[in-house]
C-alpha cells in the first residue's frame, strides 16, 4: 500500500497507566496490550500517527496541531498526583496538519490550526504514545474532540483524515485515544456493569472480524448504551477513517486484555485494510 490509512485503532489512556511502575495490577494486561499494539503498528511502518484524544476537548471548532515539534511536560489536570509532569519530545508534520485542516473545512465543518508554542499535551495524547512508540520517532499530528460535533460529523472528519493521507501519499496510522464504556464511578478497580462489558465485547468482536459496515450501523445504539467516552465521538472518527463503500476488506485484532478503570472498559483494538 502506498499512501493512506494503514491502520486505525482505539487504545486507552487512563492516567493510572501514566507511570508504568506505579500502575495497579488490574491494568497490567491492558498495558501489555498497548505495548503489543505498538509492536504491531511499528511492523506496518507508518510514516505518521494521527492521534484523536478524548482529552483535548473543544466546544465548537475542530483543531489540528500543526507543530513541527511537540515538546513539553504532560500534567494530568484532573489527576496531577498520577501524572505530575512527564516530558515528551516528538516530531510533528505541519504539511499534513495544514492540509487536514483545509480538508475538514472543505466539508463545511469549522476547523482551525493550532500552532501555539505554549500548547501542551493532555494525557490522552501522552499516555498511549509512550507505550506505542517509546522511542518517540514517528511524527504525530493531534486532533481535538469537539462537543458540538455529531457522530456523523466525526465519521466525516475521519474520512477527511483518510483523504489527506491519500493526497500526500503518507502511510498513516490513526489512533483514537479513548475508553469504550465510560460510566465513571469512584473506585479505581471498578468494572463496567456486566451488560456494558458484554456490549463492549460484542463491539470489539465486530472490529476484530473486520465488519466495519456493521460497526457503523450499530454506532449510535452502542455508544449510547455503554455511555461511551465523549459520547462515542472518538470511536466514530476512527470508523470514519475506514472506507467500507467499495471492495476494500478489513481485518482486526484485540491486543492484550480488556480491563477496568473507575467503571470504564479499556483495551487496544486495531483494524487494517487487507491486500
Amino acid at each position: 500500500m502506498a499512501g493512506g490509512i494503514i491502520c486505525s485503532a482505539i487504545t486507552p489512556h487512563t492516567p493510572r497507566m501514566g507511570v508504568e511502575a506505579g500502575a495497579p495490577e488490574f491494568l497490567r494486561g491492558v498495558i501489555e496490550g498497548s505495548k503489543r499494539f505498538g509492536k504491531h503498528l511499528q511492523a506496518l511502518k507508518p510514516e505518521l500517527i494521527v492521534l484523536h484524544s478524548a482529552h483535548w476537548v473543544c466546544t465548537f471548532n475542530w483543531y489540528v496541531a500543526c507543530h513541527a515539534l511537540h515538546k513539553g511536560m504532560c500534567v494530568a489536570d484532573e489527576a496531577p498526583d498520577l501524572i505530575s509532569g512527564l516530558p515528551y519530545e516528538r516530531p510533528g508534520d505541519p504539511e499534513f496538519g495544514n492540509l487536514l485542516t483545509d480538508q475538514v473545512k472543505s466539508l463545511g465543518v469549522p476547523c482551525n490550526r493550532n500552532e501555539s508554542p505554549h500548547y501542551h499535551w493532555d494525557y490522552g495524547a501522552y499516555v498511549p504514545l509512550q507505550y506505542i512508540d517509546p522511542a518517540q520517532r514517528i511524527p504525530v499530528v493531534l486532533l481535538s474532540t469537539v462537543l458540538s460535533a455529531s457522530l456523523e460529523e466525526c465519521v466525516a472528519v475521519g474520512g477527511a483524515v483518510a483523504t489527506t493521507a491519500e493526497k500526500l501519499g503518507r502511510r498513516v496510522a490513526f489512533i483514537s485515544s479513548c475508553a469504550l464504556s465510560h460510566n465513571l464511578v469512584r473506585g479505581p478497580g471498578v468494572w463496567p456493569s456486566e451488560a456494558r462489558q458484554r456490549m463492549d465485547r460484542e463491539f470489539i468482536a465486530l472490529l476484530v472480524s473486520g465488519n466495519v459496515t456493521e460497526a457503523k450501523v450499530r454506532l449510535h445504539d452502542y455508544t449510547s448504551a455503554v455511555v461511551a467516552e465523549m459520547g462515542g465521538r472518538n470511536v466514530a472518527t476512527m470508523l470514519g477513517t475506514l472506507n467500507d463503500k467499495g471492495a476494500q476488506r478489513f481485518r482486526g485484532e484485540q491486543h492484550g486484555a480488556y480491563g477496568p478503570s473507575s467503571g470504564s472498559g479499556n483495551t487496544s483494538i486495531s483494524v487494517w485494510p487487507t491486500a
